[in-house]
């Protein structure tokens, strides 16, 4: 049985300094990455695939929420 808490999908939100959210398989938030320097999310990147924003929903369960207008969203499959 897979482990829900699992990260499947990275979402950035607006810049390089912006947001970086993850969500497991079912689209519900499991955390932010918290970070300075931008490590973690490069070494995340090096093996994702860019792809569409399963549901925009799933940014509603983000706290807090990220802006609603004029912030870009890009999604990434891990």
């Amino acid at each position: 049985m897979p482990n829900k808490s699992h990260a499947k999908f990275l979402v950035l939100m607006g810049s390089a300094s912006g947001r970086a959210l993850l969500f497991d398989g079912e689209r519900q938030w499991v955390g932010e990455v918290i970070e300075h320097d931008g490590f973690i999310v490069d070494r995340l990147l090096e093996k994702a695939r860019a792809c569409p924003l399963p549901d925009p929903a799933m940014l509603s369960q983000v706290q807090p929420p990220p802006p609603a207008r004029g912030a870009s969203a890009c999604c990434f499959e891990l």
